[in-house]
């Protein structure tokens, strides 16, 4: 049977959000200290054999400071978290989430009729992420019918809402529903997808496993009636993207040539975390609040920074363009990396830079390799707190058309004190991080050692394809005065992790400690077979402890 291919515009021609009649249904309103929260049932759809009711949240702060509202999209399969949602509202901000997953245990959730009973996360089945029964008939589709409703119904639900504007936010697989929405609903006034560019594991663009025809076939239907990429084009709002850069649910390097489809006349922002992976920086929540109260209060936005390559006196140089008069910049860095993105990870070597007068800073970069990738992005942290990164650029510095020195690698070397805080970067179970948590402090002889306050420390710079004899060993000095368990991680090309369970002795003096091939072992006990796949190494429970001179020997 042919299968009909719809655009957008055709997926998208018949429905129209209504404004009234949302049969609202109110069950409790409670104080939580700081916010009161009111829990409430809204018609959002009617069918033949009944109504699809959302069980929906609205936050409201004791003390409001911007007439905007926040809506916060679920994931697929669960509401959104209570404690990302109080960031808002203490902020000031009131916030409005509902449930999309559908049939659970909770003792409230969206209801859904038998004709709809697929959109229960749980009876999803493939309606999930594919279109073998029409694009209509989709979980996504019908998720984003369900989220336009909820614009009409916190524009019309109640004065004590009455928002003069309207945002959205989305994080993981529930972005998927906000790049689609934002591309045909023009009642928003600005999204904000956190850690996705439009795909999902479907229709994933990470890794390079070849696909039968048949299912190429039925991936294309789906990138052109569901994925971000067909509806950016037609976003009609300013875009603010959080992200982290090292994150594996997604391809970072996609990033920009979604942004690129977005229309020229709609401003769009990139605020990315560069060497984070499972995290944020707080600065990104920051940087969402002064986003959103700019666009509340109608003021100017920040112009966004960009890089550059140039080449000088046979070496290659990276410029960075930062807007001076949006606000007192109060620090500067340009990121580069080298060779091919390896399943959404690049080990990012970050340069703090000084920014001169008119809003420019430079750093002199080594290459290794004429033909190696070069990947470079900017970041400039401003005196309110947002953070602002440059799209990715990347290039080949053979295809520069200059005669450019290179350097020696160094593939033994892993971190050294010359390395800085910027080789590592922080992961804790909290979403925002702190990146000033990783610093030096000094131990016997006043020899200083990198630590972290809390978390673990990850660190990229391991590259193994470098390492071809097994039989070489990752050796570390460390200090501490009192003794520690610690787990040293690794991690593969394939997501698949290792670990070192080690006990260090306490001393007053500086020690080192070797580390063989076999003692990293999987959770079945299973040890790595080579070091040749190794792209990132981690210390876990090791706050407090000083580490340095990290090596292959």
């Amino acid at each position: 049977m042919k299968k009909n291919i719809l655009t957008p515009v055709q997926l998208w021609k018949k429905f129209k959000p209504t404004t009234s009649n949302f049969k609202t249904n109110i069950i409790d309103f409670k104080s939580l200290g700081y916010m009161n929260v009111c829990e409430l049932y809204f018609t959002a759809l009617t069918k033949q054999d009944g109504d699809v009711r959302v069980y929906t949240q609205v936050y409201f702060p004791k003390k409001a400071s911007s007439s905007a509202a926040i809506i916060m999209v679920p994931e697929f399969n669960k509401m959104v978290d209570l404690n990302y949602i109080s960031y808002y509202v203490q902020a000031g901000f009131n916030v409005v989430t509902f449930d999309i997953a559908g049939k659970s245990n909770a003792k409230h959730y969206t209801r859904y009729p038998h004709s709809l009973e697929f959109c229960n996360y749980i009876y999803s089945s493939d309606h999930l992420n594919t279109c073998n029964y029409g694009a209509e008939n989709t979980c996504l589709f019908n998720w984003c019918k369900i989220t336009r409703q909820v614009i009409s119904f916190v524009k019309h639900f109640s004065p004590s809402v009455s928002p003069s504007k309207v945002l959205m936010t989305a994080q993981n697989s529930g972005a998927n529903i906000l790049w689609q929405v934002a591309g045909v609903d023009d009642r928003l006034d600005g999204i904000i997808p956190i850690n996705n560019t439009g795909y999902d594991a479907f229709n994933s663009n990470l890794g390079t496993e070849e696909f039968p025809l048949s299912s190429l076939a039925e991936r294309n239907v789906w990138s052109l009636c569901c994925a971000a990429p067909s509806y950016a084009k037609f976003i009609s709002c300013p875009v603010l993207f959080l992200g982290s850069s090292n994150n594996r649910k997604y391809s970072y390097s996609s990033l920009s040539d979604t942004l690129k489809l977005i229309p020229e006349d709609i401003t769009h922002y990139e605020c990315v975390s560069v060497g984070c992976s499972k995290n944020l920086y707080k600065q990104a929540l920051y940087t969402a609040f002064n986003w959103i109260d700019d666009i509340a209060n109608n003021r100017k936005s920040v112009v966004p920074p960009k890089g550059r390559f140039v080449v000088l006196e046979n070496r290659l140089w990276v410029y960075a363009d930062f807007d001076i008069e949006y606000d007192t910049i109060v620090e500067a860095k340009i990121h580069v990396s080298y060779g091919k993105e390896v399943e959404g990870v690049r080990n990012w070597i970050g340069y703090s830079v000084h920014c001169d007068l008119v809003g420019t800073a430079s750093q002199k970069v080594k290459i290794f390799d004429l033909n190696e990738e070069i990947s470079l992005i900017c970041t400039v942290f401003y005196n309110n707190g947002s953070m602002y990164t440059s799209p990715l650029l990347t290039i080949t510095p053979s295809s520069l058309g200059e005669e450019i020195k290179t350097n020696a690698r160094n593939t033994r070397m892993i971190f050294d004190k010359s390395f800085g805080t910027n080789a590592f970067y922080p992961r804790e179970t909290a979403f925002f991080a702190d990146k000033a948590n990783i610093h030096f402090e000094k131990g016997s002889l006043e020899l200083e050692g990198i630590t972290t306050d809390r978390g673990d420390l990850v660190c990229y710079n391991i590259d193994g394809k470098y390492i071809t004899n097994n039989e070489v060993m990752l050796q570390f000095d460390f200090f501490t005065t009192t003794p520690r368990k610690i787990v040293v991680e690794i991690e593969d090309v394939n997501l698949k992790s290792y670990y070192a369970k080690l006990d260090l002795p306490a001393s007053d003096e500086w020690q080192s400690i070797k580390i063989q091939r076999t003692q990293f072992v999987s959770d079945e006990l299973y040890p790595i077979k080579t070091w040749t796949t190794v792209k990132s190494l981690i210390f876990s429970t090791a706050e407090k402890v000083l580490i340095n001179n990290i090596i292959w020997i």
